[in-house]
């Protein structure tokens, strides 16, 4: 306290131990991994955000016993459309509206894929799809700033929140050296797809693969309770499941607070 009685922490939120048992993460790997079905078995409610259409075949079995929702969107995907900007416009803004119910209302969200959520909101902020395209920074930084504040709501709010990303090749430059000059090539690598910083934006990062022909998550970085114990290690099979992992987080629930 002030010598005037104020108490000049009264602006601030004063931490607390509460922990909120829910996982917010990015699930990134090849396609075939796992990561769609992973998601799946999390608590319901659910909603999926999809702009893929790659639910069917998948979701079906997990459908036969817990409420999903899944929101999809007008990308001009029918006979004798486009992809035009006003449809990414009316998409993305869809999009949001869906989002924000679902924070409300649903005990899970999933983007699926946050790889395909980002080159539409890229697509409806620029009007072109060319990741190239020339945009000042401060634009790209408001591009990003309206991804993140979704992000953010789910954080604030109790839901777990999983964004699913793809893979792509990635690409340096190669120097002739005869000549010096630079050219664009493949290095052979995989790297993720989407926007980056979103493993920094997440509580969990998970690699998901197959090994020996079951699907494997390898553990990133981890926030929660037991969230170091598992860091950097490779889980298959049952263990490699939504439950298995939230159980993990955080040691002092079980099975049934994840159903």
């Amino acid at each position: 306290m002030t010598k005037t009685g104020m108490n000049p922490f009264a602006r601030y939120t004063k931490a607390t131990t509460d922990i909120k048992p829910r996982i917010i993460a990015a699930s990134f790997g090849e396609v075939g991994t796992g990561k769609t079905s992973f998601w799946l078995g999390a608590p319901a409610p659910i909603v999926i955000q999809t702009l893929d259409q790659g639910l069917e075949g998948v979701v079906e079995t997990y459908a036969a016993d817990k409420d999903i929702y899944i929101a999809e969107y007008d990308l001009g995907q029918r006979m004798g459309e486009d992809y035009t900007h006003a449809k990414a416009v009316e998409a993305r803004d869809k999009f949001v509206s869906d989002f924000e119910v679902a924070i409300t209302n649903a005990r899970t969200i999933v983007w699926d894929r946050e790889t395909d959520v980002f080159k539409l909101f890229f697509f409806a902020e620029f009007g072109t799809d060319d990741a190239f395209a020339a945009a000042p920074p401060k634009d790209w930084d408001k591009l990003k700033g309206k991804i993140r504040r979704l992000i953010s709501m789910a954080k604030a709010s109790d839901v777990n929140f999983g964004l699913i990303q793809g893979m792509k090749n990635e690409w340096g430059q190669k120097v002739n050296n005869k000549t010096g000059a630079k050219a664009a090539t493949q290095t052979g690598a995989r790297i993720v797809d989407g926007m980056d910083g979103i493993d920094a934006l997440v509580h969990v990062n998970l690699e998901h693969t197959r090994v020996n022909g079951e699907m494997a998550i390898t553990i990133g970085k981890s926030r929660g309770p037991g969230g170091r114990d598992i860091q950097d290690q490779t889980f298959t099979g049952e263990m490699a499941t939504f439950q298995s992992l939230a159980m993990m987080v955080f040691p002092d629930s079980n099975e049934e607070d994840w159903l």
